[in-house]
């Protein structure tokens, strides 16, 4: 019996021109050590832009996310 492991889907996607990064909700809340309500309430928040690509997938710009996180410590409001 053969038994074949499929990939994982694509969480991450990087724009050609520009070079920014974009990544799923759950891969930056990973990152930052928060859950993925939380990015999801910034983006209802208006904090950040939430890139939908279908009905299922929503991306957030990695640079955008982390300029939060540098404003509020430097003393802004999260």
């Amino acid at each position: 019996m053969i038994t074949t492991k499929t990939l994982p889907r694509q969480a991450e996607a990087t724009d050609g021109l520009t070079g920014r990064k974009f990544s799923k909700a759950k891969i930056i809340a990973g990152r930052l050590g928060v859950c993925t309500r939380t990015i999801f309430r910034w983006a209802d928040d208006g904090k950040i832009a939430r890139h939908k690509i279908n009905a299922r997938v929503v991306l957030f710009d990695e640079t955008e996310v982390m300029e939060l996180i540098r404003s509020a410590r430097v003393g802004g409001v999260l």
